[in-house]
Parts: C-alpha cells; sequence; structure tokens
C-alpha cells in the first residue's frame, strides 16, 4: 500500500473517532462526513454523501444558513463559528455549534470545511442550571426565613429577600455591611460564632437579638455553617434565621405569670422564696449581713368588708409600689399571702432595717386615694428578723420575722417589732 494511501487510511480512522462531526462541502454538495456527524443526525455515511447540505439543516435556520455559506464562498466577512439546529433522520431539531472555513485548489474550487459540535448535553444542562438557579431564587423570594452568606470578614454576600419583614432592611442595604453591625450587642454575635468553633463548623438553634431598623429587638433562631471552598479552606459563613420574637415575647410572659404576682406585679410567693434562698446562700458563704421584713396591712378584712374587693385589690396595688419606691432594686420584694409582704434586704444590717420599716409605715400612713368618691387609708404592720451566726433558710428567717409580726399586731398595729428584741419600737400609730 502506497504511503499517501496509508496516511489517507490513519487520518480516516482519526477523524472517524473524534467526537465532533467533521464534513466537506462542494458546490453545495455533502463530498465528507466522519462517523460522528453520521451518528449526530442518524444518517448513514452513503446517504449523507453527494446529498445537498441543506437536507440536513432545519427549516427555520435554513436561510441563515445558506446566506452564510454563500456569502463565505465569495469571500465576505461573515461568522465562522456560530449556532444553529441540524435536522436528525426522525425529524428532530438537534442545536450544533459549527466552526467552518473555506480551502480553495488551484483550479478554484472552493471547498467549505468544519466541524459541527453537539449542543444537546450543554443546552439541556444550561437549562437545568437556569430552572435551578430560578427553583433557588423562588425559594429564597418566598421563604419566611431568612437567607445569608457572609464571607472571612463577616461582610454580608448574600441575604434573602425576607430580610425586609424580619428587620426592615431591603436586603441591597445589607449586602456588603458587616453582619455584626446588626446584632444588639457584641456578645450576641459572638453566641453565634462560639457555637460554631464549638460544632467544628455548625451551630444548631442559636437564639440572637438583632436589631430592627425601627430600633427595637428582634429574636432570632440561627443554624449556620462554614463554608468551604473545593480544597477544603474556610470561605465564609452561610445560616438561616426564623425571627421568633412572638416565641420569645410568649417564653417570657409565661416567665413572668411564673414569677410574678399578677396584681401587685412583684414576686410571687415562690419565686420569692427561690430568689431569697439564694441571697442567703451567699450572705452564709460570704458572712454578710442580711435582713428580712414581714409586712401585713392592717385590718384589711374591713377594707374589703366596708368598700369591696375592687377597693381591696387597689390598696395591695397602692401598698406595693409604696414598697417598690422606699427599698432598692437589689432588695427582693414578694407577696407571700393575700395582704402579706416580704422584702429580703441583701447587705443589711439590723438598725438599717428597722429605718427601712419606719419608713414604709410612714409613707403608708401618708399615703391616701380616691376609689369611688371615697377617700381611703390604711397601715401596716412590720416584723424584722436578720440572719445570725447559724446557718438558716429563708423559711426559718420568714418564720422569726412572723413573730415579730405578731408582737406588732399585738402592740396595736401599724408599728414595727423585731425578732428577738426585749424592747422593741413602733412607728405611728393608725390615725
Amino acid at each position: 500500500m502506497p504511503n499517501s494511501q496509508l496516511t489517507l487510511k490513519k487520518l480516516k480512522t482519526l477523524l472517524d473517532h473524534l467526537h465532533d462531526g467533521v464534513f466537506s462541502i462542494e458546490e453545495g454538495m455533502m463530498v465528507y462526513a466522519n462517523q460522528a456527524l453520521s451518528t449526530l443526525i442518524g444518517y448513514p455515511l452513503d446517504e449523507i454523501l453527494q446529498q445537498p447540505f441543506t437536507c440536513f439543516v432545519y427549516k427555520e435556520d435554513l436561510e441563515k444558513i445558506v446566506s452564510h455559506y454563500q456569502a463565505r464562498l465569495q469571500g465576505e466577512n461573515v461568522p465562522n463559528e456560530y449556532e444553529f439546529r441540524m435536522l436528525s433522520k426522525q425529524g428532530n431539531a438537534i442545536d450544533v455549534r459549527i466552526n467552518v472555513g473555506v480551502s480553495v485548489a488551484p483550479d478554484g474550487l472552493r471547498t467549505s470545511i468544519g466541524t459541527i459540535k453537539d449542543l444537546r448535553e450543554t443546552k439541556r444542562t444550561t437549562r437545568d442550571l437556569a430552572r435551578s438557579r430560578h427553583d433557588i431564587e423562588s425559594i429564597l423570594d418566598n421563604m419566611p426565613d431568612v437567607f445569608y452568606r457572609t464571607d472571612l470578614q463577616g461582610l454580608i454576600t448574600l441575604m434573602s429577600p425576607s430580610c425586609k419583614e424580619a428587620l426592615g432592611y431591603e436586603a441591597e442595604e445589607m449586602i456588603g455591611q458587616p453582619l455584626a453591625s446588626f446584632y444588639c450587642t457584641p456578645s450576641e454575635r459572638a453566641k453565634i460564632l462560639n457555637a460554631l468553633e464549638e460544632g467544628k463548623g455548625k451551630a444548631r438553634h442559636v437564639e440572637a437579638c438583632l436589631t430592627h431598623r425601627d430600633g427595637s429587638a428582634v429574636w432570632i433562631s440561627t443554624n449556620a455553617y462554614l463554608r468551604l471552598d473545593e480544597n477544603g479552606q474556610a470561605i465564609g459563613v452561610e445560616g438561616i434565621a426564623r425571627n421568633i420574637s412572638e416565641r420569645k415575647e410568649l417564653e417570657d410572659k409565661l416567665t413572668a405569670f411564673a414569677r410574678i404576682d399578677d396584681l401587685t406585679q412583684v414576686y410571687n410567693r415562690r419565686y420569692f422564696y427561690e430568689e431569697a434562698e439564694k441571697q442567703l446562700i451567699l450572705a452564709h458563704r460570704y458572712q454578710r449581713p442580711a435582713a428580712i421584713l414581714m409586712l401585713d396591712l392592717d385590718r384589711f378584712k374591713q377594707i374589703n368588708d366596708t368598700y369591696g374587693h375592687r377597693a381591696g385589690d387597689e390598696v395591695l396595688k397602692d401598698f406595693a409600689q409604696i414598697c417598690r419606691d422606699t427599698i432598692r432594686e437589689t432588695d427582693i420584694f414578694g407577696r407571700t399571702g393575700g395582704e402579706e409582704f416580704a422584702v429580703l434586704l441583701p447587705e443589711t444590717e439590723l438598725d438599717s432595717a428597722f429605718l427601712l420599716a419606719q419608713r414604709i409605715c410612714s409613707r403608708v400612713n401618708s399615703s391616701t386615694f380616691k376609689l369611688n368618691q371615697c377617700i381611703l387609708s390604711y397601715s401596716v404592720s412590720i416584723g424584722v428578723a436578720i440572719i445570725d451566726s447559724e446557718k438558716i433558710n429563708i423559711g426559718k428567717l420568714l418564720s422569726h420575722a412572723d413573730k415579730a409580726l405578731y408582737e406588732a399586731k399585738e402592740a396595736g398595729r401599724n408599728c414595727v417589732r423585731i425578732y428577738g428584741a426585749e424592747k422593741s419600737e413602733s412607728a405611728t400609730h393608725m390615725r
């Protein structure tokens, strides 16, 4: 076999093994096609060769293809690479990209030579990506929770539109800003970062407080993840935050309900005992003084019987307010019974506790208020007790103060008595 024939055979074998189609066109007729092109359009090679190339062009693209072909043969400047649709033997359109040039023989014969690339998979992938992108955008646009991303510097790179409802900002306003600037305090942001570190790149159900555009607090629960690149290197953080402000408000109300007396808005009996016991433990541990006042409104049943329970409620609320205005913020004040209250006074010696009790008596005596055209006044009796060197719990301490309170009642009410004192002083008697 001559070398030239061997070379042609090798070339044909090479062309037939190419993934893309290869063709030659002379005077509008297909004079060569490789196996890839035959497979692409579904025609055997003998049904392709010596056929007009227009037979294999989808009819809606035919005018453009013929125009390019003629212009190219005439030497005009037309694209060598572009997309169009071929026509399969089954009549289906096939998206392809052609790359074509013209070879001129010595006798002037012009031959169009080029390659055909199958774009169906690429088009399908592009459509799938576009559909996926649209689906993701639709999810982000409609999800009630807030999806966000930040880079390693904490700058926001992506924010879902739901941030408008949650925080009052448009997504575009937040992108490029430090996420930390939207937290109420740096410690709130630190909750997320600490959780990510402890969870080795994952933080789940972390609650933190953000600031709404109007200045109000917004509580969120966040699931966050450390984003990694293809090499496993951290490139930022992404997460989903849910607005839980309503839940937190309800929790606060339930917590208050469990701790606060609904009528007087002071600690209820159970929570007063819990908090007072904590303070007593600290007082004993660090050998600090503490005192307790037991307060009972005088002849309260008479007020209820004479003016009604509504008047009695108003008296209780008035008394609670007087006490709140008189004691310190660090003192623990609670309603322990119907008209009975108690105040634990940390870091307080007996003399100071006694003076405070007298001050409360005096302010109650000078307090009057109007209810249904009636001018009401009332008084209070108070028992005082202090912790001693022995470890004492709140129940025992209240028992001591209650005995002093009983002495105050026996002494004519509207006065103060001290537990264990041989001689007690009293405040001004009831008018």
